[in-house]
């Protein structure tokens, strides 16, 4: 057993220091290039929520509110969650202003961050271990392991990406300490907790660094035998003292440390039952990454002879021979199992997580100390086959190979699942058909391209898996007001609304519903409660300024039509806008609007019809032709557009009609 020591604890002189840069190299740009085929994705899923219709990803006004709030908070009522996550949402308004919110800008990010995480990989291994090549090993293993693909691939798991720069970062300026000339200890010391605050501004998981730091150096550092307490206190007593004031922060400012309860319904008892079986599931899937979803059902885990528990508890019992096994023979990669589950300890309680409670990307951090330890066993095997038989060693070697090009060819096929939404949707419910968020998604999809029967089937479908899916109950009632069956919508709303109060979709299609009725009282109050909800919706500013806009009250409709505009640039809002302006007799400010709208549709036919209109008025003849001219090319029978015409140049007509 002595020899598995040798070979995995001592630095070895394996690789020259010339080769050593070239093929770090060629390992970057490996994980450069496995996921270049991400640069044509689109936005995906939460993607369009986070990103694309965030207001405080597109205006620098809301700076102060991305870091003293969640990373929902933009949704009031709506977004509350446990979730703080600032640099995600700064690095998105950063990134809006560069890159012109176009998805390839955000997806060449992700590669780039993931790149410099696979840098930081290698050095934290390699001062770890002691052994470049097992720090090659292990950086390689990281780069191609297909368990990554959902962090690199989709735009939203960024905070992943942040978290392990920072995290690494930080653990790696803590292991330096020790060795850091006095001058420059308390400059490393200083870089170190800037690290450890960035990555608790990137994720909650950043606290278990205090932990990882703390065990390393009692039991691992090469001189905790002979260093006294207070020597090591000082080195890693900053994270504690930062992390208790992340603790007050978030307690004093967010509201508490996890103020929402995210899953009610499990008990803590079924919560540790859950986290022995998410612990089995999450080290099979890091072992044996296939398949890949974006969306995994969680079943909560309510007794012990449960399966899944049963698996866990043994895997969990594998862990801890594995743990004694190589506290005895080889030290510092038992410390490599500490970081895997001291990583993942957070995600595995299942009361304060998301919907989605088993996911890919958890994995991601916690995955170094896995390929640490599989570069370790595989160093050390290859190492003793070569004392017997270069035969073997080959052999190893070659099997290596074919499984990282299977691993790469993966990662590459994968990518393409996050191509769009409908790719990924449709992959992931063949794969998991239960999955009723997703069903309801695609269900979304299907609408918005008029197979409005389809997606009706998709909403009922997800009902089927989860009676209280609020996102299928909304948009049924939706599609039950479109058909004017009223009650029938009426009765789907309220569901949704009792299952989730604070979800203004709903109270804005209820209200819909009461107006359709005749019940204008009943209508104001639902759409001035989703306003309450969600103050920066534009869905729920544009109904109620529709509303009162109806209803002629114009400075009302005003106020709640430029709150809208002002929250996300949208046309809808803009058009009303010009609409009151022009009957105001504003036509200046009318005409300014409406070039707005043209600013972000440029094929919007009610904008270049009003401004045909407003120039008419106006005397600006040539002008107004040229809108009208612009709403036949989309619409050649536009009543509206061949009167306009007709008016100012009856001749023209026929020849406009062929």
């Amino acid at each position: 057993m002595m020899g598995i020591a040798q070979d995995m604890n001592i630095a070895t002189p394996s690789m020259a220091a010339g080769k050593r840069p070239f093929v770090l190299g060629c390992i970057l740009i490996l994980a450069f290039a496995v996921y270049a085929n991400t640069l044509v994705n689109g936005f995906v899923y939460d993607d369009h929520h986070q990103l694309e219709e965030n207001p405080y990803a597109h205006s620098s006004q809301y700076v102060g509110k991305i870091f003293t709030s969640t990373v929902w908070a933009f949704q009031g009522e709506e977004g509350k969650t446990n979730y703080y996550r600032p640099l995600m949402t700064f690095g998105y308004l950063l990134g809006n202003k560069a890159f012109h919110s176009l998805p390839y800008g955000f997806h060449l990010v992700n590669i780039l961050l993931n790149c410099v995480v696979v840098g930081l990989v290698f050095l934290l291994c390699a001062r770890l271990s002691g052994d470049e090549t097992v720090a090659l090993a292990a950086t390689a293993f990281f780069a191609l392991h297909p368990i990554h693909t959902e962090v690199i691939a989709w735009i939203a798991a960024v905070p992943e990406l942040e978290l392990a720069i920072f995290y690494l970062t930080s653990f790696i300026l803590f292991l330096r300490l020790s060795s850091v000339e006095s001058p420059h200890k308390q400059r490393t010391q200083g870089l170190m907790l800037v690290s450890f605050v960035l990555a608790l501004l990137s994720k909650e998981q950043a606290m278990t660094l205090l932990v990882l730091a703390t065990i390393y150096e009692h039991f691992y550092r090469p001189d905790c035998a002979t260093t006294n307490w207070r020597t090591k206190a000082s080195r890693y007593g900053g994270f504690w003292l930062v992390g208790a004031a992340y603790m007050i922060f978030r307690t004093a400012v967010l509201g508490g440390v996890a103020p929402v309860l995210q899953h009610p319904d499990v008990t803590w008892w079924q919560a540790f039952l859950s986290a022995l079986a998410l612990a089995g599931q999450y080290v099979g899937k890091v072992i044996w990454p296939h398949p890949l979803l974006a969306f995994y059902v969680f079943h909560k885990s309510s007794a012990l002879p449960d399966p899944r528990v049963l698996v866990g508890i043994g895997v969990c019992g594998l862990v801890v021979a594995l743990f004694v096994f190589l506290w005895q023979r080889a030290r510092i990669y038992s410390f490599a199992l500490i970081w895997m589950f001291v990583t993942l300890a957070p995600v595995l309680n299942a009361r304060w997580m998301a919907t989605n409670v088993f996911t890919e990307r958890y994995l991601y951090l916690p995955s170094v100390g896995f390929c640490v330890l599989l570069a370790g066993g595989m160093v050390w095997l290859f190492r003793r086959l070569d004392e017997r038989s270069p035969i073997f060693r080959w052999a190893l070697a070659g099997s290596t190979v074919i499984v990282v090009s299977i691993a790469g060819s993966q990662i590459v096929a994968r990518n393409r699942d996050w191509r769009d939404d409908f790719t990924l949707f449709s992959r992931t419910l063949a794969v998991e058909p239960h999955a009723s968020y997703i069903r309801s998604d695609l269900g979304v999809l299907e609408w918005d391209q008029h197979r409005e029967q389809e997606a009706e089937r998709q909403w009922r479908l997800a009902l089927l898996d989860k009676p209280d899916n609020v996102v299928a109950l909304s948009n049924l009632g939706l599609a039950m007001l479109e058909k004017k069956r009223y009650l029938e919508a009426e009765s789907f709303l309220r569901r949704a609304i009792k299952f989730r109060p604070h979800f203004a979709a709903p109270h804005v299609h209820l209200g819909r519903v009461y107006l359709a009725e005749g019940n204008i009282a009943a209508a104001e109050a639902e759409f001035r409660r989703a306003v309450e909800i969600y103050p920066l919706s534009t869905q729920a500013r544009n109904a109620l300024g529709k509303f009162y806009f109806d209803e002629g009250k114009l400075s009302e409709a005003e106020e709640h039509y430029r709150a809208s505009a002002e929250s996300f640039a949208n046309a809808e809002a803009w058009n009303h806008l010009g609409d009151i302006y022009f009957r105001q007799g504003l036509a200046a400010k009318a005409e300014q609007a409406w070039r707005t709208v043209l600013d972000l549709a440029p094929y919007d036919s009610h904008a270049h019809l009003s401004l045909g209109d407003a120039y008419s008025a106006g005397g600006r003849q040539a002008e107004a032709q040229k809108e009208y001219r612009a709403v036949l090319l989309m619409d050649p029978k536009n009543e509206e557009a061949l009167a306009g015409l007709r008016r100012m140049n009856p001749r023209e007509i026929p020849a406009v009609q062929r």
